[in-house]
């Protein structure tokens, strides 16, 4: 059960004001440590004023310090026991290095405070031990300006993961439609200039891509949302043992595509990058259908003993592509050389002699430090 800062503070205060009621010269006190009704008063809102400020130590940390340290030398003034006050004090002087609106603050105190406390035990050895409290206060401002370093690096680290994520989420967003919108407009040219025998199965392929496209979608945003219960029938991610139902689909555009796996994984991959390989492969197929319509594609899955290997051929296109360019402004080879940066791999792609094109991706099993791709 986590407590809320409200109910710590709160917590805090209550802790010091009953430290602090012993110190109050009660009525009821034996004769010689009583004292009359305005010096309890006196003293009991001396406690209050040390204590209740620090419901606001998060906001006025330097405010909440200073009604400390007065307090603490009215005590001493006054030959009454310090040790509350000194604890309230600590605790301020921590306050301000945890929330004050300026590191340099608590870290300039801190310091100060550690070097009168060098400096009291150099020059008088005899009463070192008088620089201990002045070591406390300046270890307390130390202290407290660690954990706001701790604070920043945690919030850093979570906006690091947060762009990671938005970057993960936009690459799977492209795939999926560049995927679906493509094989949706190829099919769709393909007809117009090659009208069908039968317009209700070019209907069908069309339905069954833009459904495909929508499951992808809802996936991908249920993913941001993080409400996995609302829709438990979502499908999974994708893995490699459905990169033959992608082909499959490729092959309903027109495409002849020749599909063939090589050895055996040594061990099982992960599902990353399982998943990796699987939007490769399909990146990979879409750039084939886009520009090179009705080409022939060969697509190899080779298992290594260290990698695992994709590579994507495409002939020249038969006849130029139907309608105006569909390009994705040039993100899909970037995206796949993400991927394969991501787990250390190794890709090329380039023209091939006869005017197709040639896509490799070599990627290592597990994870690994991750390098540039060649």
């Amino acid at each position: 059960m986590r407590i809320s800062p409200r109910s710590a503070d709160a917590a805090l205060v209550v802790v010091l004001v009953l430290w602090s009621l012993p110190d109050v010269p009660w009525w009821w006190r034996p004769p010689g440590h009583a004292a009359a009704t305005p010096v309890v008063l006196g003293y009991l809102a001396l406690t209050l004023a040390q204590s209740v400020p620090f419901w606001w130590w998060r906001r006025v940390p330097l405010v909440v310090l200073g009604c400390a340290a007065g307090a603490f030398l009215l005590r001493g003034a006054l030959d009454r026991n310090q040790i509350a006050a000194a604890a309230a004090m600590l605790t301020a002087a921590y306050g301000v290095g945890a929330y004050g609106a300026r590191r340099r603050t608590a870290q300039l105190l801190g310091a100060l405070s550690l070097a009168v406390a060098g400096g009291i035990g150099l020059l008088d050895n005899l009463h070192r031990m008088e620089g201990v409290p002045w070591a406390l206060l300046g270890a307390a401002f130390l202290v407290g300006d660690a954990a706001t370093a701790r604070r920043h690096e945690a919030a850093a680290a979570a906006e690091a993961a947060h762009l990671a994520e938005r970057a993960r989420i936009a690459r799977e967003l492209h795939d999926v439609l560049a995927h679906q919108l493509s094989a949706i407009t190829v099919r769709a040219g393909t007809a117009r200039l090659v009208p069908p025998d039968d317009p209700s199965e070019l209907f069908a392929t069309v339905e069954r891509l833009g459904r495909e496209a929508l499951t992808e979608l809802s996936h991908l945003l249920g993913t941001l949302r993080r409400d996995r219960e609302a829709a438990p029938d979502r499908r999974p991610v994708p893995t490699v043992a459905e990169i033959g139902t992608l082909v499959d689909g490729i092959r309903t555009t027109g495409t002849p595509v020749d599909y063939r796996t090589e050895g055996e994984a040594r061990v099982q991959p992960t599902p990353g990058l399982q998943l990796s390989l699987y939007r490769i492969c399909q990146e990979a197929l879409t750039n084939a259908t886009r520009h090179a319509p009705g080409a022939p594609v060969r697509l190899t899955l080779a298992y290594r003993p260290d990698r695992v290997e994709v590579t994507v051929v495409n002939g020249s296109a038969p006849t130029p592509a139907p309608g105006p360019p569909t390009g994705d402004g040039g993100r899909g080879l970037p995206g796949i050389r993400e991927r394969v940066c991501l787990y250390g791999g190794r890709m090329d792609a380039g023209p091939t002699a006869d005017g197709g094109f040639r896509l490799s991706a070599s990627l290592p099993y597990g994870d690994v430090p991750a390098r540039t791709a060649s």
